[in-house]
């Protein structure tokens, strides 16, 4: 006959080796390896001017918000 004994110890390393799975799954996730772009990369400037004529857009003060009526 078989030995009863055993079940919780079979339970327990199967647990075990879900966990390991489980973990290998999402620690092997990504190899992080940068890859180059195809061009082979290099400096990028950006440059931007404003123009010599724009004058800053006027804007009216916010009004004051009315406080609510008391109860």
């Amino acid at each position: 006959m078989a030995d009863r004994n055993n079940n919780g110890l079979y339970f327990i390393v199967g647990a075990i080796v879900v966990v390991v799975a489980f973990l290998f799954f999402f620690m092997s996730g990504g190899d992080g390896v940068d890859v180059a772009p195809a061009d082979g990369g290099g400096d990028t400037n950006i440059s931007v001017d404003a123009a010599p004529d724009a004058a800053p857009a006027e804007t009216a003060p916010a009004e004051p918000a009315e406080p609510a009526p008391a109860n």
